[in-house]
C-alpha cells in the first residue's frame, strides 16, 4: 500500500499477518527502525515487524515493513495500526505479544505503546512502575511488555559518553 499522507509504503500480506498472529502470543516480537537506508541521507526511514521463523534454523522473518519519509509518532503509528487492523479483520481478535522489543527510539516506543498496546505512554510507564515496585494486580501481567534492546542502549550510552 502506497500512502500520500503520511508519505510511505506499507509492505505486508495476509500470509505474513497470519504468521505473526500464530507466533506473537508465545514468542518475542521485534520492531526495528533504521534511518540509514540511503547512504548519507536521513530522509528515508525503514521499519520492520520481525518474528522468529516458524521453522527452526531459518533466519528471522519480517512480517511487515514500512518505508517512510519521516520518523515521528503519527507516521509510525499509522503503519502499526494498519497492520493491527488487518490482523483484527482476519481474526476478529488481535494477538498481543507477551514481549515486544525495540531499539529505544522515543518515537518508536510511543507509537508501539499507542498502536499495539492501546494505552498512552504515561499509563504504560505507570503500569511498569507498579510492576517494578511490586504493587501491581495480576491483570497487569497479562498485558504486553516493551523491552529495549541492550545493544542499542549501550551504543547510545557510548555515544553520549564520547560527546560528554
Amino acid at each position: 500500500m502506497i500512502l500520500s499522507r503520511p508519505r510511505g509504503i506499507n509492505l505486508f500480506s495476509e500470509c505474513t499477518v497470519r504468521i505473526y498472529h500464530s507466533l506473537a502470543r508465545t514468542d518475542i516480537v521485534y520492531v526495528d527502525a533504521t534511518g540509514s537506508v540511503l547512504h548519507g541521507d536521513k530522509s528515508c526511514y525503514a521499519y520492520a515487524i520481525v518474528v522468529r521463523h516458524p521453522n527452526q534454523g531459518n533466519p528471522p522473518l519480517a512480517v511487515a515493513s514500512y518505508f517512510a519519509a519521516s520518523h515521528n509518532i503519527p507516521s509510525i503509528s499509522y503503519f502499526l495500526q494498519s497492520f493491527c487492523h488487518t490482523e483484527s479483520t482476519l481474526y476478529r481478535k488481535r494477538s498481543l505479544p507477551k514481549l515486544l522489543m525495540c531499539d529505544g527510539s522515543t518515537a518508536l516506543m510511543n507509537a508501539i505503546v499507542l498502536s499495539m498496546f492501546k494505552e498512552t505512554f504515561k499509563n504504560y510507564l505507570h503500569r511498569c512502575w507498579l510492576i517494578a515496585s511490586g504493587t501491581y494486580t495480576s491483570s497487569f501481567c497479562e498485558l504486553p511488555i516493551l523491552r529495549l534492546c541492550a545493544r542499542h542502549i549501550m551504543k547510545n550510552a557510548k555515544k553520549l559518553v564520547k560527546e560528554w
